[in-house]
């Protein structure tokens, strides 16, 4: 138990050197770049700690192989890494790494939604609601995507307000409306005429058409898109288990690399460890991080076998 307790007081430590060094990087790139802008020095100093904080969402997997790189370092520079091999086996060591590798994956696989609060706080940061001009809201239901786009929207004023919606199925639009000639009745958005596109026919339509926006939702939102979609029910989706498995194993892997006995002695370099687990975040980050339709999803589930084998060898060596 005190193994496990020193373990976790070293990488903790390694942790904070790795995201205060970063955060104070970021924050100094981020603040050269907005002392151009013309706000209140308090508010650029909050925007450029915000910036910093936004850019380590995007990279978690980054932060968490510098910690692992530096906690590695920490156990060799006092042969602790010897001792602590001679005492715990692989399945010891695992009720040490789990918890972290969890933590990383749910970091992971979450920042998308990290990296929207921040901009939203950003956004209330420097009063940009006052200066948006268009809302954009996606709902998301049933393999198919709405895009609802509100331009140059303002409550009391509609004159120049204008509403578009795209219903997107494969990759398709199946459905586009299009109005400039709308009006707010009863706190509700209603177009007095649209032209509507389906079937690969476009006309224009003399009727009303209320538009199903929560106007007063809107209203506060201050950000200029806004996910509407129904996220009270869960669905399996095959693509966010094999994300789940992939940087769990992932992140295991490289725990495993940096604490094999191959590397226990400070007299053995580092190099290839390093270098096969910066191979790895690279294979992932293209893997996971592209625009390519084409077989993506037999991508991903190959790369989290390739992980899983190189897990196994791992294993196998300890």
């Amino acid at each position: 138990m005190k193994i496990i307790k020193l373990l976790y007081f070293k990488y903790i430590l390694s942790f904070l050197i790795c995201i205060i060094s970063s955060i104070v990087i970021f924050f100094i790139f981020s603040l050269l770049g907005n002392l151009s802008e013309d706000y209140l020095f308090k508010i650029i100093i909050n925007l450029s700690l915000l910036n910093s904080f936004q850019i380590l969402t995007y990279v978690p997997s980054f932060i968490f192989l510098l910690s692992v790189m530096l906690f590695t370092i920490f156990l060799r520079s006092k042969n602790e890494m010897i001792i602590i091999k001679s005492y715990m086996n692989i399945k010891r060591l695992m009720l040490f790494f789990l918890p972290i590798v969890l933590i990383f994956t749910i970091l992971e696989i979450n920042k998308n939604s990290l990296v929207d609060f921040i901009e939203d706080k950003k956004t209330l940061l420097i009063k940009e609601s006052d200066k948006i001009a268009s809302k954009i809201l996606i709902n998301e239901k049933n393999g198919s995507r709405t895009f609802t786009i509100l331009k140059n929207i303002n409550f009391k004023l509609l004159q120049d307000a204008e509403y578009r919606t795209y219903e997107i199925y494969n990759d398709k639009i199946q459905l586009a409306q299009f109005s400039n000639n709308l009006i707010i009745s009863n706190n509700t958005l209603i177009a007095n005429n649209y032209t509507q596109y389906k079937n690969d026919l476009i006309e224009d339509l003399n009727v009303k058409k209320i538009i199903n926006i929560d106007l007063n939702n809107l209203d506060k939102q201050s950000s200029i898109s806004q996910n509407i979609s129904d996220k009270r029910r869960f669905e399996l989706n095959i693509q966010f288990i094999n994300l789940l498995i992939f940087y769990i194993l992932f992140y295991s892997f490289i725990f495993l690399v940096f604490s094999s006995k191959r590397f226990v002695s400070i007299k053995v370099g580092l190099t290839y460890p390093i270098f096969i687990c910066f191979i790895s975040l690279l294979y992932s980050f293209l893997i996971f991080n592209n625009s390519i339709n084409f077989y993506k999803q037999e991508f991903e589930i190959i790369a989290s076998f390739i992980i899983a084998m190189f897990i196994l060898k791992e294993g196998l060596n300890e």
